[in-house]
């Protein structure tokens, strides 16, 4: 990542903005048959991440959002928490890319689901 250079529409004289990425991996709170995921599995990937980016915040899963989707003429709900992360290393877009793809693939069988959705914003943080 970069910061603004001199006479870029971003820059400001004294702004202390840098740019970062933000990182969103959405996960069930239940596997497909109904049974709750234990706390645990959701602990260790807080940890993972912790001890990658620095920090993390998850939407409590006392208080789970509602996901709905349709597949074909089939309609499916989950309960989803997120976990987030912001992050302002100095690692490259693909640097970042290869290891979310190997966190999605290991979640994928951690969580026993078919898709995990994990997004990247690039974004301005002052």
């Amino acid at each position: 990542m970069r910061s603004w250079p001199r006479g870029h529409a971003g820059w400001k004289s004294g702004a202390m903005a840098r740019p970062i990425r933000s990182i969103d991996v959405y996960l069930p709170l239940d596997y497909n048959d109904g049974q709750p995921i234990p706390e645990a599995k959701y602990v260790s990937l807080q940890r993972e991440l912790l001890g990658r980016f620095g920090g993390v915040t998850s939407v409590q899963r006392q208080f789970p959002l509602q996901g709905i989707w349709q597949s074909g003429a089939e309609v499916y709900q989950d309960r989803v928490v997120i976990f987030s992360v912001m992050d302002y290393r100095e690692e490259t877009q693909l640097e970042c890319l290869r290891y979310l793809e190997r966190l999605k693939g290991r979640l994928k069988k951690k969580f026993d689901q078919l898709e995990i959705l994990i997004t990247i914003a690039e974004l301005l943080a002052i």
